[in-house]
């Protein structure tokens, strides 16, 4: 089961994010990769945000993975062209007039949220552990760049201009899992710039090559042909051709990180 919370959360102005689930045949591996497209239906002038609806959609599509026979060799997460997710929908928060309901409401889709992004980044479908991979087409924001801090591995297409934690120049803090994911994968300093330093200097965002070199992607590809390239190495990794994880920096965990 989807392990929704039960709190139920409505808003009829939502602009839903589906999560679009299609399974595709790798080389030399058993069991397709269930590919999992986040598309709102609008072109890149409106983003993909997160919404309860969207969150329920991602929730439903671990459901229909868990359910796939054959059982997956790998999940992926991409989005649609110029766009990974700019994360949570802030039209929702914005609704939320009488303060117990805010209170409520911001409470109930964080838990939905947590829900959600841990369900696709465990992994764990048809009984066992398999990798998880963000594929990161376009802008990741907020939420949209914690669904790819979430899974085990990232490709990040080199053309990408705005990838960013940009919640406490909003006033927030990043909500489902940013504080703790991202230092953990990139170190303290480095967490401290993006979620931090970056934000309140005028929410300056990263490029790809930033985010590559701070360490936020495993691998930089062209992207002219970014999904056909991502998913050929997302099947190396599968294969155990190449374990993009031994490459990382250690994370140090001295004074700095204290």
């Amino acid at each position: 089961m989807s392990g929704t919370p039960a709190t139920a959360l409505d808003f009829p102005g939502e602009v839903v994010t589906q999560a679009h689930v299609r399974y595709v045949a790798l080389p030399g591996v058993a069991g397709p990769l269930a590919l999992v497209t986040l598309d709102n239906g609008l072109d890149h002038t409106r983003p993909s945000t997160f919404g309860p609806a969207g969150l329920r959609s991602l929730l439903a599509a671990a459901d229909e993975i868990e359910a796939h026979t054959p059982a997956v060799s790998a999940v992926a997460v991409t989005g649609k062209p110029f766009i990974f997710s700019v994360g949570a929908d802030l039209a929702f928060r914005s609704s939320l007039r009488d303060p117990e309901a805010a209170r409520a409401g911001i409470h109930a889709i964080g838990e939905l949220g947590h829900a959600a992004l841990r369900r696709i980044g465990e992994g764990h479908f048809g009984g066992r552990k398999v990798p998880t991979f963000a594929l990161v087409n376009g802008a990741a924001m907020g939420g949209g760049l914690e669904v790819a801090l979430h899974c085990d591995y990232r490709a990040l297409s080199s053309d990408v201009t705005a990838l960013a934690l940009p919640e406490v120049f909003l006033g927030l803090l990043p909500g489902w899992g940013g504080t703790q994911l991202l230092p953990n994968l990139v170190g303290a300093d480095r967490a401290v710039t993006i979620a931090i330093e970056n934000p309140l200097n005028q929410n300056r965002m990263l490029r790809a090559a930033q985010a590559f070199a701070l360490g936020l992607a495993d691998v930089l590809l062209e992207p002219a042909d970014f999904l056909e390239e991502a998913l050929r190495w997302a099947a190396r990794v599968i294969r155990g051709e190449i374990d993009p994880a031994a490459a990382r920096a250690p994370v140090r965990r001295g004074a700095v990180w204290a």
